[in-house]
């Protein structure tokens, strides 16, 4: 997102599966189009190969439905393969890289700020099971810093509450 820092960087390949795997997964909730979906595991298969790809899409859609489920409110999100990066694309994939390095903070705080208290279990768990499906393909998000990662509600969606972007 500009002018916050971050070390979510989208030309890395960790980093640009899960913001834009999130995204497709999303549009898809929000469409019904299973369109959406299949763009996602096309994307993992292409950057992956299709054996590689089964495990890390499939716990993908675990972690994005947990987000869907669980969510304190509807996630902020530009429209798959736009270059930007929203602050909840930072927070989303800030999730994961937090479950690959067992950052307890950075999970708890991350998971209060994105999903409802009964849901963190549930979307912790499909986290660090989506960081480990990752991990196995040899892909690791670099830590973040928790101090870095602002938490209220996506600036963006305050200045438009009636858009998305």
């Amino acid at each position: 997102m500009p002018g916050t820092p971050t070390s979510i960087d989208m030309s890395r390949k960790a980093e640009r599966l899960v913001v834009e795997g999130v995204r497709r997964l999303m549009a898809g909730y929000a469409t019904g189009d299973v369109g959406c979906w299949e763009m996602a595991w096309k994307l993992y298969a292409v950057e992956l190969g299709t054996g590689h790809a089964r495990k890390p899409s499939s716990e993908l859609a675990h972690y994005a439905r947990a987000l869907k489920t669980h969510g304190k409110r509807s996630l902020c999100l530009f429209p798959y393969d736009c270059p930007r990066l929203c602050q909840d694309e930072c927070l989303i994939a800030s999730l994961v890289a937090g479950a690959q390095t067992h950052d307890c903070a950075v999970l708890e705080a991350v998971g209060s700020a994105l999903v409802l208290e009964e849901g963190v279990g549930e979307t912790l768990f499909a986290a660090g099971e989506f960081a480990a499906a990752l991990k196995d393909c040899g892909l690791v998000l670099k830590p973040v810093e928790l101090s870095r990662l602002p938490l209220e509600e996506c600036p963006l969606k305050r200045l438009s509450p009636g858009r998305m972007h």
